[in-house]
């Protein structure tokens, strides 16, 4: 009884999602001509909506006071989007619209009027009049010129990071999430790649496989892939794949995630998104992950972690990867020591590196693997297979590291003899493992009207200029703090410590262990005061803070003279 009146309430709230969207849909426009228009604040009403009220177009939010021009389900909790003009530059969230021109052009512009998207970047002809915008039940966006019936742009040309049944996916488009990418390679494959800003590679089909192996042809000059609406992707190269809940009726789509995965979801009639195929089971699998020197784990979240002796080159990005504490020093034939008297190795158990081969030999001993990797001085690691095959792969870089059970090896790490081996290895490895996620990182548009979007090229100048500036205040303001608390003229105590209580009350006290944790140990350091160094430091949610270390001697200049330096 209780299950059927569960499925009943179910069944009443889709019926009632339903019939919301008929008359949402009903009261909405799904073409528009020449001249209209719609601002950013008033995102709540949909530029265009489809006829049955399944997709919807206008300004989503995709950070703080940061939007985009959208097509999203309708239906969906967080108003999935399924394509977006203007994914790379998000517009201000005031004095922001898009516009469609009685010339027949789309059109985006941001708050001080600069225009940051236009379908004319698709290929649209300008000076066409008469021509028409429409939101379809598929999902597409057309621009129609209605003299001759014929479809003059549609997004479905220009795809993001989505692909919806029935749209095609041909030799000239690609799916994008960050550095990953779906495209047909040039041996007719439709492969996923990962083009970071060192290296560039591929990882699926797996390329340890051979095409036939992966089930795969290169005979493939059409190049051609969709996803049908039962849920079913099919390409071209053979490559067939099914949601676990093939059947019409339901709501899919096929994306590209930030973790490098591709993934087919269903809409359920909670408005939530279920995962019913994905095209790595191993989510290490996407290469670039950790970035270098970094390792990738499954357990059962997808976690990144440093190699021995490596801490992480960026603290909020593990893409940047790990860094070396250590220097491999000079291994040339003119070194004073011979290789086995300036290295050793350091082992981590079924962890592998793939690719950056220097050399691949099979059927040798462990020592002579070993002795391969000390006699090369661009050998940074060996991995060595244990399953009695004897194979030997003396690596260069280290990208793509991942740990896995099923792996039959391990990894070797080349290290200086005067290395520290003492701590725990599994704990130096996982010390700055963080969990990741395959969201896409909040964009932040300038709150200002007429201002732009910051960009990254002038951060550390204006940090610098920042640390600097903080150095001379901190001068100028100790030197007239002490003066007033210490000058000889008459301050009544009461006045003095009801100063001093409201100076140091109105700002957040840190611990030394958060401060140690927000620099990194202290290691960055950007400027010098007075009184100490000032280091940069990150604090969580993401803000890039300058925190000053003082070098006051308390048992010297006594108790009176640090807090009049904690105040001020």
């Amino acid at each position: 009884m209780m299950a059927g009146l569960v499925t009943g309430c179910l069944a009443a709230q889709f019926s009632l999602v339903s019939l919301l969207l008929c008359v949402f849909a009903s009261t909405a426009q799904h073409t528009l001509g020449g001249r209209s228009s719609l601002a950013v604040e008033d995102r709540a009403r949909p530029f265009l909506v489809s006829p049955d009220g399944t997709f919807s177009c206008g300004f989503l939010q995709a950070g703080d006071n940061a939007f985009s021009f959208s097509v999203w389900f309708t239906a969906s909790q967080n108003s999935t989007a399924v394509w977006t003009a203007n994914r790379d530059a998000p517009v201000n969230g005031r004095g922001s619209r898009v516009s469609f021109t009685r010339d027949g052009e789309l059109s985006l512009a941001d708050a001080n009027g600069t225009t940051v998207w236009t379908s004319r970047m698709g290929g649209v002809s300008a000076g066409r009049r008469g021509l028409t915008v429409s939101l379809n039940d598929t999902g597409n966006l057309v621009i129609t010129d209605p003299s001759i019936g014929s479809t003059v742009w549609q997004s479905f040309d220009w795809p993001t990071d989505t692909l919806l049944p029935s749209q095609p996916f041909t030799k000239d488009t690609k799916l994008v999430a960050g550095y990953y990418s779906l495209n047909f390679d040039n041996d007719n494959v439709l492969r996923l790649l990962y083009y970071g800003p060192d290296v560039a590679s591929l990882y699926w089909p797996l390329p340890e496989l051979n095409i036939y192996a992966a089930g795969r042809t290169n005979y493939n000059s059409s190049r051609i892939a969709f996803l049908n609406n039962t849920g079913v992707f099919l390409s071209s190269d053979q490559l067939q794949a099914q949601a676990t809940d093939l059947g019409l009726g339901i709501k899919r789509r096929l994306t590209i995630e930030q973790d490098g995965n591709l993934r087919m979801y269903s809409l359920n009639t909670s408005g939530g998104w279920t995962q019913t195929w994905s095209a790595l089971k191993q989510p290490c699998h996407a290469h670039g992950i950790c970035g270098r020197n970094g390792i990738c784990e499954y357990q059962p979240s997808l976690r990144c972690s440093c190699l021995p002796g490596h801490n992480m080159t960026d603290r909020g990005d593990w893409r940047k990867g790990c860094k070396p504490l250590f220097s491999i020093g000079n291994c040339s034939q003119g070194a004073a020591l011979p290789p086995q008297e300036q290295f050793m190795f350091v082992m981590l158990p079924q962890t592998d590196f793939y690719g950056f081969d220097i050399a691949f030999n099979k059927s040798v001993t462990f020592e002579q693997c070993r002795d391969l990797c000390l006699q090369m001085c661009q050998c940074s690691a060996f991995s060595y297979r244990l399953d009695g095959s004897g194979f030997c792969y003396p690596k260069g870089l280290l990208f793509n590291g991942y740990t896995s059970r099923n792996f039959p090896g391990s990894i070797y790490l080349k290290v200086p003899r005067d290395f520290n081996v003492s701590a725990p290895l599994v704990a130096m490895a996982s010390a700055t493992g963080l969990t990741c996620s395959h969201n896409v990182t909040v964009k932040t548009v300038n709150p200002d009207v007429y201002g732009k979007a910051p960009r990254n090229s002038g951060k550390w100048a204006y940090l610098f200029t920042f640390a600097g500036v903080l150095g001379v205040l901190d001068l100028l303001f100790i030197a007239m703090g002490w003066w007033f608390l210490s000058s000889k003229q008459s301050i009544p105590s009461a006045l003095e410590a009801g100063y001093r209580k409201v100076m140091t009350s109105q700002f957040r006290r840190f611990t030394y262990r958060e401060l140690k944790d927000a620099t990194g140990n202290f290691k960055e350091e950007i400027g010098r005061g007075g009184s100490g160094v000032v280091y940069r430091g990150l604090l969580e949610g993401g803000r890039v803070v300058a925190v000053k270390r003082l070098a006051v001697d308390v048992t010297v200049q006594g108790d009176e003279e640090f807090w009049a330096e904690m105040t001020f």
